[in-house]
């Protein structure tokens, strides 16, 4: 049976914002893009994902469409988008686009029509439903902070968002909303795009009944209520649907799904073939972290929080043996979501040996890299100087909260550039100019003040530079099938300081060993003097033994052939 052509891809993922600047407005465009595709094509991945591109108010960064027919005007024009196509398509690259289809913006031609009366047609595109007792038709929090509700004075009934009230939810339940979103779908891919990132995809269907959640929490006004709005039953049917209908259009489509709070169980679910839903599910349960010293009074997700191996190890074996034969996952340390790589897991004193030893561990694993931009260069959060520089949902919240409980604003500050969404969205590093040569103006949001140290120019000169060094580990991974099909077997699950994993696929096997922490530490593995080392950070490393001492955050690849 022919394997899909997506098993071997490395997904290089870019915020379009961020990325690079070619009209001089501090806002990274198209044209940015397309200048930086050799380079891109340098590194040995094989799709770009964009974040959404599509017109917008930008109320959330563009995850609030307007117009999905349309560019956005500060990346440019339909015409740029065509050039990226194909230029892309010359080196070999293909591009998925971030498609928002849980909800819209309300400045959308369908929710500015659905407004205006209860019997205009497009009322049944959204979600309307009347008050209860004087209040919201059901407690359900929204995401973005408060009521999942808003009130809607001229028409007296209330809209249901998930996110923002500026980002009003679809109606899945509305065949005519589904068939709206295929036709979307079609034209993109008639178009030359290869897949899709579907965001939000597991929120799609909500539970009908449309009731009260009771909260845990004495006084809690508004409930997240997941089970009524995550992973309901009805949004397999959803997403198979949407699946047949791309496929008529294009059959070698690849479809990614944001399922932040999957499990392994789930992902099995969403990307087993034979169901035709997804090829690869995004969650963020392989980053969960553990909180040193939790205050159970804030939120988790303001909170520092360190990873814990056991757990890291136990949750990896999971996902490798659920979805092995069946679905793919994504394999990804950071994203525009979430803080950096290096910033989050990392060690400062030792930034090259562990953000290669971090990016060795994951990406040789069975499942889909992503390469979040910079991440290849070792970007750290970007630190922008006071805390009203940040715009990020629950971040008032949380702020009210922590002050109230006596935080002083350093302390708030220091969890807020390492827990924000945008601390991962500053500006691109290619040089040592002025602004990191993401332009010839101040970046929209900021750059980080290390770039003269950090960027792309200064490690394209050294060889054994992070950037260099995840040229050569993607080569590995997308040239050696074992690394793509092959068995995975933990071994030393108990051991506390290191993460070792074997791959075997036919006649060949292969060893990954990395050490998770900054002091020396030994392995021993039966014959692995006979073995070949093809990767590693350690460029003093000459010879195997069949015991070794690894130096700090030292990872190696060693093959054998029987």
């Amino acid at each position: 049976m022919k394997q899909p052509w997506w098993n071997h891809a490395i997904v290089y993922q870019i915020y379009p914002k961020s990325f690079k600047d070619m009209d001089h407005d501090g806002v990274g465009d198209i044209k940015g893009i397309i200048t930086k595709l050799d380079y891109i094509q340098s590194l040995g991945v094989t799709i770009l994902w964009l974040n959404p591109i599509f017109k917008s108010p930008q109320v959330d960064h563009g995850y609030d469409i307007s117009d999905y027919y349309q560019i956005d005007e500060q990346f440019g024009t339909m015409e740029d988008m065509d050039v990226l196509i194909s230029e892309s398509s010359k080196r070999g690259l293909k591009i998925i686009l971030d498609l928002v289809v849980n909800h819209t913006s309300d400045q959308h031609p369908w929710f500015r029509e659905s407004m205006k009366s209860k019997t205009n047609p497009y009322r049944d595109y959204y979600i309307w439903r009347d008050g209860k007792n004087g209040k919201e038709p059901t407690n359900w929090a929204s995401f973005f902070e408060g009521s999942a509700w808003t009130y809607e004075q001229a028409t007296e009934q209330y809209f249901f968002h998930l996110f923002d009230k500026k980002m009003p939810d679809l109606n899945w339940e509305n065949p005519k909303v589904r068939k709206e979103v295929y036709q979307i779908a079609a034209f993109w891919l008639k178009k030359g795009i290869a897949g899709f990132r579907l965001d939000a995809i597991i929120h799609l269907a909500k539970d009908q009944h449309f009731q009260n959640i009771e909260s845990a929490i004495t006084g809690e006004t508004y409930v997240l209520a997941e089970a009524c709005y995550a992973h309901v039953p009805r949004v397999h049917e959803f997403i198979h649907g949407f699946y047949e209908a791309v496929h008529k259009v294009e059959p070698d489509v690849f479809l990614i799904g944001e399922a932040a709070s999957a499990n392994s169980k789930l992902a099995k679910q969403y990307t087993d073939p034979d169901r035709n839903e997804l090829d690869c599910i995004i969650s963020f349960e392989q980053l969960e972290t553990e909180i040193l010293h939790e205050d159970k009074r804030l939120p988790r997700n303001w909170q520092i929080g360190y990873l814990n191996l056991s757990k890291l190890k136990k949750t990896m074996k999971q996902w490798q043996k659920d979805l092995s034969g069946h679905g793919w996952s994504a394999l990804f340390w950071n994203n525009h979501d979430m803080p950096r790589l290096l910033s989050r897991f990392g060690d400062a004193k030792y930034p090259r040996e562990s953000a290669t030893m971090l990016a060795t561990m994951l990406y040789l694993h069975r499942g889909i890299p992503i390469i979040y931009q910079g991440e290849e260069i070792g970007m750290t959060n970007l630190r922008l100087p006071e805390i009203a520089d940040y715009e990020d949902s629950g971040l008032k919240e949380f702020v009210v909260k922590a002050e109230g409980l006596g935080y002083s604003k350093d302390e708030i500050l220091t969890s807020v550039r390492a827990c924000s969404r945008q601390t991962s969205r500053g500006a691109m590093q290619w040089n040592g100019n002025p602004f990191a040569g993401f332009s010839e103006v101040e970046p929209w949001l900021g750059v980080n003040d290390d770039y003269p140290k950090i960027n792309v120019e200064k490690q394209e000169r050294d060889p054994v530079s992070i950037l260099n060094y995840y040229r050569k580990l993607l080569k590995i991974r997308s040239k050696w099938d074992i690394f793509v099909a092959g068995d995975w077997q933990l071994i030393d699950e108990d051991n506390q300081n290191l993460y070792v994993y074997k791959r075997h696929y036919g006649r060949k096997s292969a060893l990954v060993i990395c050490n998770f922490t900054s002091q020396p530490q030994p392995y021993f593995y039966p014959e692995l003097s006979s073995w070949t080392c093809i990767l590693s950070n350690n460029e003093g490393r000459e010879r195997l033994d069949n015991e070794i001492i690894l130096s700090a955050y030292e990872c190696l690849v060693v093959t054998e052939e029987s």
